[in-house]
């Protein structure tokens, strides 16, 4: 019998094949002797058998160790660390703790708390301040009524609310108009109608055309006293009076709020329609407690005049003593046990993370299992690559991902400057906003269009930048996704018009897959299958497939957005070369050739274009304007600017609009 390693595995000799291997060995040695056990021979086999033996053994043992259904210990260690695993080492709870204290009290590394119902302690991990500038809640008190603006700076967003009141100096005459500006918006003109009392009250009427005016009271001769609606803040931004003989004054004062309460309520209005992350209760005792959303995303706070801060908390990350499975239900660690100045309390808003002992080896060997069938799936390579390589019909795929917190920057990417007559018209999130007249220039104009974008609820900011100041970078609040579409920015009037190119704007922890060819159907289960758990989908195409378990789950991807590009080229003969008869079709053959080859998100560049026709003999030069459409049958207007393809986006040749002349 073969012994060691064979083409079966490992094959070990057994005591009793090692005592009949010595047996044997000895008489073919000595001859005939006397191997009974209690014999000296005996005696010896009995001892170098059971040695022998236990080598045999733990070269099974080492042979084993390489197989993880085998291996133990650390010997398992080193097999799943070739699948890149790592056995799971014991942890503790986490849990975060909020500190409610005075501002600027230290919560000193090593501090304890503890959960009274179990006796579980738990320790700060690190030194942590209870500060205005990371709190988990806050409230704010009135200090006295005035006629003033009051405000509370939320992640350095104001939040302000005030009772405008507009008193003119002067009388409205013949002839006069006057625009109110309210919260950046410019409301309708209105015109000297009859007297300077009729004139006031449309004014007024007008004013309370506005979506953050509640009411606006005319008091004749000369004053509108101005409520905002709930969750509005009202500000009078300007007053222009233009026309006739002469034209009054204003100035802008404020009237007191009815109460204490009276103001809360309404701050917390506002707070609530605001886009940060955070919730305002009206505590109905002229104070406001502000809380986060999630008690372990902490917000800054501060506040105007009459305003005060009268308490604060700070999240703290808290650690179990012991490391294993310590439950931390919500609300239940409550209990200060190392007393620090300045420290008043602590809650757990949410349930910690709970721990766990070492993983054990049976536990190790069932992950390394289920691991196997994530290999190769989930990451945007191997979404692409699947994505082109097994779905039927797919000719052209990319994959963007935002793996951040927050929304990716919305670009605005015009192709040519604004000129004089041009009005531009915003849509976002299907809402129009008021239209942009050109305004001296196209910087200017542009400055003007990203002002508005910036006035609206969803936007931090809106910049002007890029190439000849042709892109408006907007940066999006955290609680309201925007979305855009190309036919969202269009430009009308003047001698030519810009075209816009909508770039980014993924949503947080999202990715999205740009797709040509292959149906909607086959394109969304692909992606279902191969997708991270718990990531969303993006895209301009949302497809609903049922998915193992019988739910129904919608996918969203983007088929590139057509933009059909236009060609004419003037053709200058060499005259040492045949130019071939049908010359022409061949040119625009050869364009349309190397039209067909552009991807998605790939730029028409007009040089690139201009050298396909020098692959017909014959030419010495050629004049070449091109242009792009959002739809075949739009009028294009040529240029010799390159075209933009936003990586969403593909261009789309035709013959039809490839124009060659001689």
């Amino acid at each position: 019998m073969t012994f060691g390693l064979t083409a079966q595995g490992f094959k070990a000799k057994r005591l009793v094949d090692i005592q009949t291997d010595l047996e044997n060995q000895l008489l073919a040695e000595f001859g005939d002797i006397n191997l009974d056990p209690q014999s000296i021979f005996g005696q010896q086999i009995g001892v170098f058998s059971k040695v022998l033996a236990d080598l045999w053994e733990n070269m099974e043992d080492v042979y084993f160790s390489q197989y993880p259904n085998f291996a133990e210990g650390i010997s398992l260690d080193n097999v799943v660390q070739l699948n890149g695993i790592t056995r799971l080492a014991a942890q503790q709870t986490r849990v975060i703790g909020v500190c409610a204290g005075l501002d600027g009290t230290l919560i000193n590394q090593g501090a304890l708390a503890r959960i009274p119902d179990t006796g579980a302690v738990f320790f700060a991990q690190q030194n942590t301040i209870i500060t205005r500038t990371q709190a988990a809640s806050a409230t704010i008190q009135v200090s006295a009524l005035a006629a003033q603006i009051y405000t509370a700076l939320i992640n350095n967003q104001a939040f302000s609310y005030s009772l405008p009141i507009v008193t003119f100096t002067g009388s409205f005459v013949t002839s006069n108009s006057i625009v109110a500006t309210i919260n950046g918006v410019q409301l309708a003109a209105v015109p000297f109608t009859t007297n300077n009392n009729t004139t006031l009250a449309l004014l007024a009427a007008q004013i309370s055309t506005s979506p953050a005016v509640l009411s606006a009271t005319p008091t004749n001769p000369n004053i509108i006293t101005i409520i905002p609606n709930v969750g509005f803040n009202a500000i009078v931004n300007s007053i222009v009076i233009t026309g006739g003989a002469s034209q009054p004054t204003y100035a802008i004062t404020y009237q007191i709020p009815a109460s204490n309460n009276a103001l809360t309520a309404a701050l917390a209005s506002v707070v609530n329609a605001g886009v940060q992350p955070v919730t305002a209760i009206d505590n109905m005792d002229g104070t406001i407690t502000i809380n986060a959303d999630e008690s372990d995303v902490p917000f800054s706070i501060a506040v105007g005049t009459n305003l005060s801060i009268t308490a604060q908390s700070t999240p703290v990350v808290f650690l179990s003593q012991d490391f294993g499975p310590i439950a931390a239900p919500v609300n239940t660690l409550t209990e200060i046990l190392t007393p620090i100045s300045g420290w008043i309390s602590i809650n757990n808003l949410k349930a910690g993370v709970t721990g766990r002992f070492i993983e054990t080896d049976a536990e190790l060997r069932i992950r390394r299992n289920n691991s196997l069938r994530l290999l190769g799936a989930g990451t945007v390579e191997s979404i692409r690559a699947r994505l082109l390589q097994q779905v039927p019909g797919v000719i052209s795929a990319l994959v963007f991902e935002n793996s951040t917190l927050t929304q990716e920057p919305i670009l605005i990417v015009l192709n040519q400057d604004l000129v004089t007559g041009n009005t531009i018209v915003v849509v976002l999130n299907g809402t129009t906003l008021p239209t942009v007249t050109f305004a001296t220039s196209h910087l200017a104009t542009m400055s003007v269009i990203a002002a508005l974008i910036q006035n609206q609820p969803e936007v931090v900011s809106a910049s002007v930048g890029g190439t000849a100041n042709r892109t408006i970078t907007m940066d999006m609040a955290t609680a309201i996704e925007v979305t855009m579409i190309p036919n969202d920015f269009t430009v009308s009037g003047g001698a030519s018009q810009a075209t816009a190119v909508i770039k980014g704007g993924r949503v947080p922890k999202s990715f999205e897959a740009v797709v040509q060819g292959g149906t909607d159907a086959d394109v969304a289960n692909k992606i279902w299958t191969t997708k991270p758990a718990g990531i969303q989908t993006f895209g301009n195409t949302a497809f609903t497939i049922t998915d193992s378990q019988g739910e129904f789950q919608v996918i969203n991807f983007s088929r590139p957005t057509p933009i059909y590009i236009w060609v004419t080229v003037t053709l200058t003969l060499y005259a040492e070369e045949v130019f071939p008869p049908n010359g022409q079709d061949l040119v625009a053959a050869a364009i349309n050739t190397y039209g067909s080859t552009l991807g998605i998100g790939i730029d028409v560049l007009l040089q690139r274009v201009l050298a396909q026709i020098f692959s017909v003999p014959g030419i010495a030069s050629g004049v070449m304007q091109i242009a792009s459409t959002n739809e075949p049958g739009d009028t294009p207007l040529f240029g010799t600017a390159d075209i933009v393809i936003a990586e969403n986006e593909i261009s789309v040749f035709d013959l039809t609009r490839i124009t060659v002349t001689v």
